[in-house]
C-alpha cells in the first residue's frame, strides 16, 4: 500500500473534491489499511477539534467495533465495505456537508458528516470530520465516529 500523505485542499474547493476525500478515506479503510487512512488526517495537540483517535491501532478499533473501543458482546467484528460497491442507501440525514459562515471556533471552516458502508452495506456508523484551514489550504480533522 501506497503511503498516504496529509491531504490539504485549496480553500476554494468544491463540495465533490470534499466528497472525494471522504471516498478514497473509506476506500483506506476498507483495504485495512489504517495507517494510510490515519495519515490522510490532521492533528494537532491544542487543536479544539481535535480527534480522540490518536494511533491506526484506535482508529481501527473504533471501526471494527462499530463505533465503540472496545468489543461489544455478541457481536461480530465490522469491516468497511468500498463506498462504490455498498448495498442499500445512505442513510437519510447521515451524509452531510456544511460549510457556512459561523465557525465553531478559529480555523474552522465546515463539517462533514460521512456514512461508513460496513460488512457490505450502509450502516448508521459515522465519521464527523471538521474541515480545518490550516497552511492556506483546508484540512480534515476526525472528531467523531459513533453511532447517532
Amino acid at each position: 500500500m501506497a503511503k498516504a500523505r496529509k491531504v490539504r485542499l485549496p480553500l476554494d474547493c468544491s463540495d465533490e473534491d470534499i466528497l472525494a476525500f471522504a471516498r478514497r478515506w473509506t476506500d483506506r479503510l476498507a483495504e485495512e489499511d489504517y495507517t494510510g487512512a490515519f495519515g490522510m488526517l490532521h492533528h494537532a495537540p491544542a487543536h479544539p477539534g481535535q480527534s480522540w483517535v490518536g494511533t491506526p491501532a484506535e482508529l481501527r478499533a473504533w471501526v471494527v467495533n462499530g463505533g465503540s473501543d472496545v468489543p461489544i458482546p455478541g457481536e461480530s467484528a465490522c469491516r468497511v465495505t468500498p463506498p462504490g460497491s455498498a448495498a442499500g442507501e445512505v442513510p437519510r440525514g447521515f451524509l452531510a456537508l456544511h460549510r457556512e459562515a459561523g465557525e465553531r471556533y478559529p480555523g474552522c471552516r465546515g463539517r462533514l458528516d460521512w456514512p461508513l458502508p460496513l460488512n457490505g452495506a450502509w450502516s448508521d456508523l459515522k465519521a464527523s470530520f471538521d474541515l480545518v484551514e490550516r497552511g492556506g489550504g483546508l484540512v480534515f480533522v476526525l472528531v467523531a465516529l459513533r453511532v447517532p
